[in-house]
């Protein structure tokens, strides 16, 4: 920028303005250039969960979080916030990657006094018609490594009904009950035409909001930088990250970097584009109904 401002003595001097990432005063220009060892892209619950085990868990230094929007935005804050490790397959991929993420939710909210809420209430499956697909389904889940299948047959014990708060000292695995009356006495409020009921018990609800904010506060304590902005290029010369460019409201920043993370959420495969690369990745849009 050409703008000058007249110091004391008369002589002209550049403004200066804090730089993006280091608040540090420079000269006011065009381009902001910075570096940092890991860039990424993306403030969702995904870039901060990334942030958080990064710098916090981790010790990295030098993270930058660039976003264009807010903090846990877009699609983070219409989760449906549960979470669950009941997956039939196909292979075991899923229940364990489920079972790992639960370790890692339940050691921060024992750290944390529960912030966020966690609670065990599980996923209760109920069918009039499907019985033997859902019969099926319990089996496969906990075959792959759900924990343990209960079968409830012409009594409930030792079925424990799940509290309201709280994941501390439940069961994991999945209670089976294939027994209408059964299923009638320990849970009323279902159609008594319900023939199969599986109760998946490591699964449940968590304020995802306060999760993130949790994880935000703790990463930014642990020096990661959130830079308002709109990821705009991505340097790959010689096939490898080199750096990024950024558009925020006071100009263009160029961020010398080593790493990416792609934590764009459903602009996932255009930053891949950016770096060069197609991800067979598909949007999908659902529909959700809350009730007051």
């Amino acid at each position: 920028l050409a703008a000058t401002i007249a110091s004391r003595n008369g002589q002209a001097k550049r403004p200066r303005i804090s730089s993006p990432l280091t608040g540090d005063l420079c000269y006011l220009r065009a381009m902001s250039k910075e570096s940092a060892n890991i860039v990424i892209c993306g403030a969702g619950i995904a870039g901060v969960s990334a942030a958080f085990h990064l710098a916090v868990r981790n010790g990295v230094k030098g993270i930058v979080l660039v976003d264009e929007r807010p903090p846990l935005t877009l699609t983070s804050d219409k989760s449906t916030e549960c979470y669950r490790n009941w997956w039939p397959g196909p292979g075991d991929a899923m229940v364990a990657f489920a079972n790992r993420s639960i370790d890692l939710l339940e050691q921060l909210a024992r750290e944390t006094d529960n912030a966020f809420l966690m609670n065990r209430r599980g996923y209760l499956f109920a069918t009039a018609e499907n019985g033997a697909a859902l019969i099926d389904a319990a089996r496969e889940t906990t075959s792959l490594g759900a924990s343990d299948l209960r079968h409830h047959i012409g009594s409930a014990a030792p079925y424990v009904p799940a509290p309201p708060h709280g994941f501390e000292d439940q069961p994991d695995g999945v209670d089976l009950f294939d027994d209408p009356d059964l299923i009638q006495q320990v849970f009323p409020y279902l159609s008594d035409t319900t023939t199969t009921v599986a109760h998946a018990r490591r699964c449940g609800w968590l304020s995802a909001q306060q999760l993130g904010m949790t994880m935000l506060t703790q990463a930014r304590d642990a020096g990661v930088t959130l830079l308002r902005g709109s990821l705009s290029a991505v340097d790959t010369n010689g096939g490898r990250i080199n750096g990024v460019t950024v558009e925020t409201d006071s100009g263009t920043t160029e961020i010398a970097t080593p790493a990416l993370v792609n934590a764009a959420g459903p602009f996932t495969p255009a930053l891949a584009r950016l770096c060069g690369l197609e991800l067979p990745i598909a949007l999908e849009g659902h529909v959700k109904i809350s009730f007051s």
